[in-house]
């Protein structure tokens, strides 16, 4: 059995969801902060740090925090759902337009926000 395989093994026997990013996404240039990506990061650097907001940790964490969203997004886009910067919920979004970065939001039930919003996490809770 492969490393994959072992893991996706290990995720349903505990009830888990295996998310698997991309083996080219820049994990290690981007910054988890403000998202701006370096053109390049040579090994030796073992600080990032960011020319455009100024923060700094450790590469590895970096890289490790820049994963953790992205699967977390990935998992998001994979059950229809999306989550809206500022506004703390989650919304239903057509996924045909995605793909083509024209994502638009809808509310079907046309309820308050909170019936929305509440309906959209049971939603996420069922995915």
């Amino acid at each position: 059995m492969n490393f994959v395989g072992s893991l996706e093994y290990k995720a349903q026997l505990y009830g888990s969801k295996l998310v698997i990013v991309d083996r080219f996404y820049p994990s290690g240039k981007t910054c988890s902060s403000c998202g701006e990506k370096k053109i390049s990061l040579s090994l030796s650097q073992r600080v990032f740090k960011c020319e455009y907001c100024g923060f700094k940790c450790d590469r590895d964490l970096n890289a490790a925090v820049n994963l953790s969203k992205e699967a977390v997004n990935l998992t998001v886009l994979a059950c229809g759902l999306v989550k809206q910067r500022g506004l703390g919920g989650l919304s239903h979004v057509d996924t045909r337009r995605v793909a083509s970065r024209r994502v638009r939001l809808l509310n079907p039930e046309g309820g308050s926000a909170d019936t929305s919003r509440m309906k959209q996490e049971e939603k996420a809770g069922n995915c």
